[in-house]
């Protein structure tokens, strides 16, 4: 059983869902933003606790929201690393791809978490790699469900590899099921110091209510045994 750690600022409640706790509003503002699914970015407003500016800050676009999410993570540097178990100076950024990303695209499409990385390499906080791509585009991701990681682990092309002296930490916009991080590990060959930063943990329905800028920190733990995978969030 595969084990890695994941820290993200807060968690994601659907609109409407009956578990959605304090600040749920702002959060899904600041998802809607960092996955940047629309054509027209819709503005949103938040006032995270832990943001260095500690006021309301008005985000316009995607690359507003990533650099918003990549001040709390840069300035909280030193708990985010004990929460993953990071102990490495050096640390690879390795995005997960978008469904749309494959080789020839992968520098000019729509990639989120690339783009997140790279707030958080401007930031010192560790080195982009882009490591892998999908051989062939996938299906869009809607409501954040996941394809089955074993699935998504057969059609990732692996493009790079993280330094022998780096820690790697993968980024992703939403941590929802944990398919798509488990996939990219097993591909990469579950490096030895391995764990996983998120904007958001969307909440599962039958979850409790939490403050939505709680901060997280959740195991994803995977079998790659058999098929399809048992991947969970504990």
């Amino acid at each position: 059983m595969r084990r890695l750690q994941a820290y993200a600022i807060g968690t994601y409640y659907k609109l409407g869902s009956p578990q959605a706790g304090l600040n749920a509003n702002p959060m899904r503002g600041l998802v809607y933003l960092v996955t940047n699914q629309r054509k027209e970015p819709i503005p949103s407003a938040i006032q995270h606790p832990l943001h260095p500016d500690r006021h309301l800050v008005r985000l316009e676009s995607p690359a507003d929201a990533y650099a918003y999410v990549a001040d709390i993570i840069a300035v909280h540097e030193r708990d985010v690393r004990a929460a993953l178990g990071i102990t490495r100076p050096s640390v690879a950024l390795v995005p997960v791809p978008a469904s749309n990303i494959v080789r020839n695209n992968r520098v000019t499409d729509r990639w989120p978490a690339r783009d997140f990385a790279m707030e958080l390499e401007r930031l010192g906080f560790g080195k982009v790699r882009p490591c892998a791509v999908n051989k062939e585009a996938m299906r869009p991701r809607f409501s954040f469900d996941d394809d089955p990681a074993h699935e998504l682990e057969q059609n990732l092309a692996i493009i790079g590899r993280p330094m022998h002296n780096e820690a790697v930490v993968y980024v992703d916009d939403v941590v929802a099921t944990g398919e798509r991080i488990a996939a990219l590990d097993r591909a990469l060959g579950q490096p030895a110091s391995a764990g996983a930063i998120a904007t958001v943990v969307a909440a599962a329905e039958e979850g409790h209510r939490l403050d939505a800028y709680r901060t997280r920190t959740v195991t994803i733990s995977y079998d790659a045994s058999s098929s399809p995978w048992k991947v969970q969030l504990l």
